[in-house]
């Protein structure tokens, strides 16, 4: 099937001067979080990038980078630890990393329940704990959670991922009521099939790659390719002041798959 697609790549957009504002970005390494630390820095913060992997910086004085595997409780809190004593005040908590392994429910014991749901879940409620401290004093105020759309959609063998996401939700609706009164706002983003680096290797450089093309064209209402800058864009939105009344909010960003 022959399909249209837009594939004009998104314009990064520079709404404010964050000069002087500091952010924690986690999922540093590659995909979505990769790409928020790139708009943040664009847009004049300055960022510290949790990554599980060991990554360098190109310029220390507005990015440096932090490994920390966020599947161990210890190891967050030791990086908290760490942010905690090189700087007094944050400006922005965005968790970005997660992790979606495939399990059929005969196949997904208990160990693959608890490393699916320590990454994409625990780690976001610790890290947040951790951060809140410095983001009181700072002036942006402002938490973003990275989910998906598959926290309400039914897929075979992502059980799992999806109680993951939509535990999100959750963490974020419950915390809005709690931090809004610190005046922090917790605000969730939620993709849909993003085009990152490892989704294009593992779907559309695969010789399947037809099939999953015809799935977005089905179910996308608008034929266009989301890139992770679209996500990051949104990201920036709910970071910056012109969302100053909005938390608790889950921004779909999917091309219309949800229509919600």
């Amino acid at each position: 099937m022959e399909h249209s697609w837009n594939d004009q790549p998104p314009v990064m957009i520079k709404l404010f001067d964050l000069a002087g504002r500091k952010a924690v970005v986690t999922g540093a390494s590659r995909g979505i979080g990769k790409t928020v630390i790139e708009a943040l820095r664009a847009n004049g913060a300055f960022c510290y990038g949790l990554s599980n992997e060991a990554i360098e910086s190109d310029d220390p004085a507005s990015f440096i980078p932090l490994q920390c595997d966020l599947s161990d409780s210890t190891a967050i809190q030791m990086t908290v630890q760490h942010i905690r004593e090189v700087t007094d005040a944050l400006d922005y908590l965005v968790n970005v990393a997660g992790i979606d392994p495939k399990y059929v429910l005969e196949a997904g014991d208990e160990s693959a329940w608890q490393r699916i749901i320590d990454l994409n879940l625990r780690a976001y409620y610790l890290l947040i704990r951790g951060c809140v401290p410095l983001l009181k004093r700072g002036r942006g105020k402002a938490i973003v959670n990275v989910s998906s759309i598959n926290y309400r959609l039914g897929i075979a063998g992502r059980a799992i991922y999806s109680t993951s996401k939509a535990g999100i939700l959750g963490l974020t609706t419950g915390l809005a009521r709690e931090l809004g009164r610190q005046s922090i706002r917790i605000n969730t983003v939620s993709p849909g099939w993003v085009f990152t680096e490892r989704q294009i290797q593992e779907y559309f450089e695969a010789p399947d790659a037809d099939c999953h093309l015809n799935t977005l064209a089905e179910r996308q209402s608008l034929p266009i390719k989301i890139h992770p800058l679209d996500v990051a864009n949104h990201i920036l939105f709910y970071l910056s002041e012109v969302s100053r009344t909005s938390t608790g909010h889950n921004c779909v960003v999917d091309g219309g798959w949800l229509l919600e």
